[in-house]
Order: C-alpha cells, then sequence, then structure tokens
C-alpha cells in the first residue's frame, strides 16, 4: 500500500487528472468519481481535471489548498498498476503522463500563485492508454488501494 499521508500538510486537494476515453489514462478522474462516492468520509476537497488538466488552475488557486495531490496514470517504467509517489522535484521537466503540460511545469505555474503549496504526484503505472474505454485489471486493483488508503 502506497503511505502518503505522512507527506500531507494541512488542506488537502486530490486532483484526478487523465482521459477516460484512453483505457488506463482515465483513472485519475476515476479514483475522484469513486471518492465522491464514498460521502463525507473523506477529509480532503476533490476536483475531476480531466484531460485538460491547465483549465482547472483558477479552481485550485481559489480553493488555496496547503497540500495538492494530483493522481495520474504515469509510465514510470513500473509493472502496471503499480503506485508511486513523486514530489516536485522529482518530476521530470519531460511529460510523464499522456497531457500536453508536463505535471512539473504545471505544478509551478501553481506554485507562483501559491507559493507555500506542497505538490505531490501519485503516478499510477498505466497498462494500456490506447483508445478505448474501461481499465485493465491491474489499474482496478491500484485504485481499489488508494480508496483504502484516503477513506
Amino acid at each position: 500500500m502506497v503511505e502518503i499521508s505522512s507527506r500531507l500538510k494541512g488542506r488537502v486537494l486530490i486532483f484526478g487528472i487523465g482521459n477516460p476515453l484512453k483505457q488506463d489514462d482515465g483513472a485519475g478522474p476515476e479514483l475522484i468519481k469513486r471518492l465522491k462516492a464514498s460521502g463525507d468520509k473523506l477529509r480532503a476537497e476533490l476536483l475531476d481535471g480531466g484531460s485538460a488538466p491547465e483549465n482547472h488552475t483558477g479552481r485550485i488557486r481559489q480553493l488555496k489548498p496547503d497540500t495538492l495531490l494530483i493522481v495520474d496514470a504515469v509510465d514510470f517504467g513500473g509493472q502496471p498498476g503499480s503506485l508511486r509517489v513523486f514530489s516536485v522535484e522529482e518530476m521530470s521537466t519531460q511529460a510523464l503522463s499522456t497531457h500536453n503540460v508536463s505535471l512539473r511545469t504545471f505544478a509551478g505555474f501553481l506554485m507562483d500563485g501559491l507559493p507555500n503549496l506542497n505538490v505531490l504526484v501519485i503516478g499510477i503505472q498505466p497498462k494500456a492508454v490506447g483508445f478505448g474505454e474501461g481499465l485493465s485489471a491491474e489499474v482496478e486493483g491500484a485504485l481499489k488501494e488508494l480508496c483504502m488508503s484516503f477513506i
């Protein structure tokens, strides 16, 4: 199980990004959907960033979280469904995810407006990101693990 709670501080915003029409790339938005369905048990704000996270920077700044926890399908060379936590410093300047803007660039832009923002990324290693709907069994397992971590 991924240990993240010790790295979270203050008000937490969980921001799921990805495209549900590209198989495992939809993991971030699917996590947000599942966490919202859990009711009031969760002590964090939730936001679905879809496939264009840069369109949500205004809302994120408005919410003023202390910790922004980005959940995304990230190809870091692991086994499908494996999880890895990245800090801003660990994120490559190249896009690790399938989005046009690298996560490091995105985080840097937000930190310009929120200088004390703690940004972490939970990367879920995808199995397939081609066009199509549905998640692989491996990514489904990772989402179940994450849901248990947050609820």
